[in-house]
């Protein structure tokens, strides 16, 4: 009967107490967060016109200089067909007068200056006469007027023939070559700025990532934008909407952001996967802190693992757990048995009177349903976990042994 009796009490001694174990304690500090795009851009043209071929949907993965879209460039596609004939008119100019002239238009030229001179010979020779004559009052003075205007004009054109001779012989001014080379550097300047107008007529990506959302169709006209205007805005002056690859953002208490590095990982527990566990690390602490509701915080910024990015989706709401230390054999006892006494924190343990007695404990710091005693307790220890048969009058459970404990962080260092 007493044996019996005294197994109840074991039993029931082990149904209401736990031990004092040793375990290695990773330390975390939690956050509310969400998934969020690194860079989020609205893709506007450069000049207003009217969409005439999309290539992508909303969702599609592209890559950075892929083809999202083009807009109408009927008209630039005139004037850049004009812009190219006047390159090519200054281009033919300018060799034309840097090869000089042929030497069949230098023969030709002799050849007309030749026969000017023996035309002149025979006008001279008449003209010589006729002022003989009219000396001698042997003919009219109208005779002899046009005898001379006759001579004068061969003397002329002889004199221009030969410096067309001499000029063709010469080739072209230094002069005139530098003012074809400047006509053709501004026919060629003109032809590069059509064709950026029509290179910019193709929508590309800028960097490789995601279409979150499409706000034109194909038949759209669209006006410029820039790249960060809102979304509320970006309906009637954007084409695409393309974010660069997901991250974590959580917002990190005030008193927790001294803990957070970068480098650290993270745990990540996502509302739309329930029961599985992502992987992160820190990116980025933010240097200014946000101030929402009079609750300051700071914005931690977190890489995901490439399983993560690539099944996340942005928007989502997530739980991030960072993993800023740990305990090596660390002294741990049930979170539920610390108990308040007088003021000070303990647990209740098995007296020598085999009734349970306060003890006070140094707690250090808790994870969940796990708290790290520094001291009072020894590894082997049991201590009560729910309300044994007697009690202490003044001891009564806590919920929080230190602020160390609030549910906003379990598991953060001592401070």
């Amino acid at each position: 009967m007493q044996q019996r009796q005294t197994q109840a009490r074991q039993v029931a001694l082990a149904q209401q107490t736990a031990p004092v174990e040793r375990s290695d304690l990773v330390l975390k500090v939690t956050a509310a967060g969400s998934i969020r795009p690194t860079t989020p851009v609205n893709i506007s043209p450069k000049q207003p016109g009217r969409v005439t071929f999309l290539a992508v949907d909303q969702g599609d993965r592209v890559s950075a200089g892929q083809i999202l879209a083009r807009m109408d460039n009927s008209n630039l596609r005139g004037t850049w067909l004009r812009a190219k004939g006047v390159v090519a008119a200054a281009e033919a100019n300018l060799n034309r007068l840097q090869a000089g002239n042929r030497p069949q238009e230098i023969e030709a030229a002799r050849r007309n200056l030749q026969a000017a001179l023996a035309d002149q010979i025979a006008i001279s020779s008449s003209y010589r006469s006729n002022q003989q004559l009219y000396g001698s009052g042997a003919i009219a003075t109208v005779t002899f007027d046009a005898s001379r205007s006759a001579f004068l004009a061969g003397e002329a054109r002889v004199g221009a023939l030969r410096a067309q001779l001499n000029l063709v012989q010469a080739g072209a001014r230094r002069e005139d070559i530098a003012a074809a080379q400047a006509q053709l550097l501004q026919a060629q300047g003109d032809l590069v700025s059509v064709q950026a107008q029509l290179e910019d007529t193709v929508i590309r990506a800028p960097f490789t990532g995601v279409i979150t959302q499409k706000y034109a169709d194909v038949g759209a006209f669209v006006t410029p934008t820039t790249s960060a205007s809102a979304t509320s805005s970006a309906t009637s002056s954007s084409i695409l909407a393309l974010a660069s690859e997901l991250e974590a953002v959580a917002n990190v208490a005030e008193m927790d952001v001294g803990e957070i590095q970068p480098g650290q990982q993270v745990e990540l527990q996502v509302d739309a996967f329930p029961g599985e566990l992502f992987r992160g690390r820190v990116r980025l602490v933010a240097p200014e802190a946000v101030v929402e509701a009079n609750v300051t915080s700071f914005q931690v910024r977190i890489a995901l693992s490439p399983e993560a990015a690539s099944k996340l989706r942005s928007g989502m709401n997530l739980t991030a757990n960072v993993l800023v230390g740990n305990r090596a054999n660390a002294l741990l006892i049930p979170t539920p048995s610390i108990v308040s006494e007088s003021g000070g924190s303990g647990v209740m343990v098995l007296g020598g009177d085999k009734q349970p007695v306060f003890r006070p404990v140094t707690v250090g710091a808790t994870l969940g349903a796990r708290t790290e005693v520094l001291k009072g307790l020894k590894e082997g220890e049991r201590v009560y976990v729910s309300a044994p048969g007697q009690r202490q009058p003044n001891s009564r459970p806590v919920s929080s042994v230190s602020p160390l404990q609030q549910p906003r962080g379990p598991g953060r260092l001592p401070r």
